[in-house]
């Protein structure tokens, strides 16, 4: 075989055997990624906040956030009964990681996130002749409430200042309702 055959399928195979590159913004961005848990009773917001890079090399950068230890205390009329509810504990968010990806021509940041919820609830009924009476507390751990990956639009996280928003809200009968939502903030970068 002549030497320029021999550099030719060489060439070739280099050519047909390379890798598909992966997808990578046109532009730089940085912002937040929030977790939010609320309660409507015991009314009570908790956030935990990340600072989140999105280089246009396809690099993801998301902070690893402080244990955010929050509570919550309301009373509530049922049935002609008054009840106070007391909830505390802490949120604590680990092993987090991102990928840049573009789906149907639109861009997203694909987000892994452990995330563990360990609470403690009391509740106590109010009596007119003891005064509050101590009836229930219970301990709680709630793992991931938000299903892995969550796809945030990086379009909707740049526009306006609600921004990529994922979560769920469910119903806690007959205190209200439990939401928890995450929150991509997006500004685009220099």
């Amino acid at each position: 075989m002549k030497p320029i055959s021999i550099v030719f399928v060489l060439l070739v195979l280099a050519t047909s055997c390379k890798k598909d590159e992966e997808p990578k913004p046109d532009v730089n961005y940085v912002g937040e990624l929030r977790l939010e848990y609320s309660r409507t009773f015991p009314e009570f917001t908790a956030t935990a906040t990340m600072d989140v890079e999105i280089d246009k090399s396809g690099e993801i950068y998301i902070s690893e956030p402080d244990q955010v230890q929050y509570s919550g205390q309301d009373e509530m009329n049922i049935e002609g009964s008054l009840i106070r509810q007391n909830e505390t504990g802490t949120i604590t968010i680990t092993s987090l990681n991102g990928t840049y990806k573009v789906i149907d021509g639109k861009e997203y940041l694909s987000v892994h996130a452990s995330v563990l919820i360990d609470g403690t609830q009391t509740t106590w009924s109010y009596d007119e002749d003891y005064g509050w009476i101590q009836v229930a507390e219970i301990t709680f751990s709630v793992e991931d409430p938000v299903e892995n990956p969550l796809e945030f639009n990086i379009d909707d996280a740049v526009i306006g200042q609600v921004g990529s928003q994922l979560g769920a809200t469910v119903t806690a009968a007959p205190f209200g309702t439990i939401t928890y939502k995450w929150i991509l903030i997006l500004v685009v970068g220099l």
